[in-house]
């Protein structure tokens, strides 16, 4: 559970959700310690990309973050214009972290952005956390109702 939902916060492809579904359906290990394994290891995961985001931003005039934008295929006006958006939206645009497809590049983004650490952990922690929560409220329902 805690590689798929690792994973599943970074740019590399995959979603935790089924694996976390299917394992709440097999009954063979706590769900609370599931929901947790999930909730800490997709915010994990997140951090990584804002870490990642944040050498970008870091080294963009030096070699090292070249080699960071070349390795993610990232042309240089990219840093300028992820600045540029999360200056014009904030903090909100972070909310967005949960989302699938768009959440992975999000914290990314607030890393090239500079965005300090502890604000975008505590928010991306806590918007990863409420989807895996709803994830295992609509899971349960579906669970009860089916057997």
């Amino acid at each position: 559970m805690a590689l798929a939902a690792f994973s599943a916060a970074t740019l590399l492809p995959g979603g935790s959700e089924a694996v976390f579904v299917a394992l709440l359906a097999a009954g063979t290990a706590d769900p609370l310690a599931l929901f947790l394994v999930a909730a800490i290891a997709n915010t994990a995961g997140g951090m990584t990309s804002w870490w990642i985001g944040s050498q970008i931003a870091h080294g963009a005039d030096t070699e090292r973050g070249h080699a960071w934008m070349r390795r993610f295929r990232l042309p240089p006006a990219s840093l300028a214009r992820a600045t540029r958006l999360f200056t014009r939206w904030g903090w909100a645009a972070l909310l967005l972290c949960w989302m699938p497809v768009i959440g992975d590049p999000v914290t990314l983004v607030a890393g090239m952005a500079r965005y300090p650490a502890f604000p975008t952990a505590l928010i991306t922690g806590l918007a990863r956390t409420l989807r895996y929560a709803l994830v295992w409220a609509a899971a349960a329902g579906i669970i009860a109702w089916w057997t």
